[in-house]
């Protein structure tokens, strides 16, 4: 597939102010959870001493300077996770749309791939509460050559990987290939 059919899918996906807006919500959310991560006891600290308001023009601070607390990698592989997440995300939602419109249900396939494709994330900063279900913490990160630098670029790999997946299924549309 062509650089410029990829263009063509998201001028018409993203075009629409519902898939755009829905990219935007999921990148905000995603980023704002590593945030409050990163941030929970403090948060939670703050909250309990001078209130919900306060606490969330703290939480906003935070959000605004998170760069300034993580490593410069981080914050650009978080934010090309995040950007990836919403993409993916309405890429998904825009396909699930076509395949309702057009069958009139959504397949079991379906549900299984938007399910797999929320999982798909992960990066130094937010992956370890996945990953700690897995039985590996925070501290075997240290251990990485990169500091966990190496899982964040492995996400970002199969986000942008199944962006193109999924881009290539919408310019095909609705066809079944057997």
């Amino acid at each position: 597939m062509k650089i410029k059919d990829i263009l063509k899918v998201w001028k018409s996906v993203f075009s629409n102010w519902k898939y755009l807006i829905l990219a935007i919500a999921i990148g905000l959310i995603f980023y704002s959870i590593n945030v409050l991560m990163a941030n929970f006891s403090l948060t939670m600290y703050f909250y309990e001493q001078n209130g919900l308001i306060q606490a969330i023009k703290f939480f906003s601070n935070l959000f605004l300077g998170f760069k300034g607390t993580i490593l410069f990698s981080s914050f650009i592989s978080l934010m090309f996770i995040s950007v990836f997440l919403g993409m993916l995300f309405s890429l998904i939602a825009y396909k699930t749309a076509m395949i309702k419109s057009a069958s009139g249900k959504i397949g079991t396939l379906g549900i299984v791939g938007v399910f797999l494709g929320i999982l798909v994330p992960g990066c130094a900063a937010c992956g370890i509460g996945l990953l700690s279900v897995f039985g590996i913490s925070a501290a075997a990160l240290t251990f990485l050559p990169f500091k966990g630098l190496e899982v964040s670029i492995l996400a970002i790999f199969i986000l942008g990987f199944s962006i193109l997946k999924i881009s290539k299924d919408i310019k095909r549309g609705i066809i079944c290939e057997i």
